[in-house]
């Protein structure tokens, strides 16, 4: 998969900008917040909104196949008034459209405050450009090219950003990492899976979290995605 290049970067940017102006070109952020309440919200949060926007423009068969926040703060959330600074991407996918035309089969949105979600300029290329370690970064990528056929199970197991990031941030060497690159920022994503056991095979969803810094990542997964689950380092795979 080929990596955006500065000029599709600098787009995006000029693009948040753009919904920021909208957002608050007649209003204050706190009159704002305090008629319509917390702008900080989890991953799950917007799901079902994102679901909706997505049956009604897209495809009526969309299905949720990823979730990606960028940007999460130390409590997994992200600010939905901030929009140059963070961001949550729900990822859908559609195997009507797999069908006819696989290259086509995923749609990128992102909730607005106090709006219906909007389609995301942020892609499966972004993302890859914020994965420092390139081992991780290229298993990220055969799993970004799965996700126009497969989707996560709405029947799937899975906890909220804030309880997997703050299993992650109790790790010794999160802790290292953070400490040895001050400026950490965090992303998450939320992907289909599958669970074995000793007596069947169920539909699941892993999280994987990527601290980073400028040069540096480091690349942890939860299978599956809850507190109970078995965290790994990506590239040690």
């Amino acid at each position: 998969m080929k990596k955006p290049e500065k000029h599709k970067m600098k787009k995006i940017t000029i693009y948040l900008i753009f919904i920021s102006l909208i957002l608050f070109s007649s209003c204050k952020v706190e009159d704002i917040v305090s008629e319509l309440g917390s702008s900080e919200i989890t991953a799950k949060a917007k799901v079902g909104e994102a679901l909706n926007k997505a049956k009604s423009d897209f495809a009526a068969d969309s299905k949720l196949a990823a979730i990606y926040g960028w940007n999460v703060n130390n409590e997994g959330k992200i600010d939905l008034l901030k929009t140059t600074e963070n961001a949550l991407v729900y990822v859908v996918q559609s195997d009507s459209i797999a069908a006819a035309n696989p290259s086509d089969a995923n749609q990128f949105y992102v909730p607005v405050y106090n709006s219906t979600p909007i389609r995301s300029p942020i892609t499966f290329g972004t993302m890859l450009t914020l994965i420092k370690d390139q081992g991780a970064s290229e298993i990220m990528d055969r799993i970004f090219g799965k996700l126009s056929t497969i989707a996560i199970d709405a029947s799937a197991s899975y906890d909220d950003s804030p309880q997997v990031l703050n299993k992650m941030l109790t790790r010794s060497d999160v802790s290292t990492f953070r400490l040895n690159n001050p400026d950490t920022k965090i992303d998450m994503f939320l992907l289909p899976s599958k669970s074995i056991d000793s007596t069947n095979v169920s539909n699941s969803a892993d999280w994987i979290v990527n601290f980073y810094g400028t040069n540096t990542s480091l690349v942890l997964w939860l299978h599956p995605g809850t507190i109970n689950g078995t965290i790994k380092n990506l590239n040690e795979l």
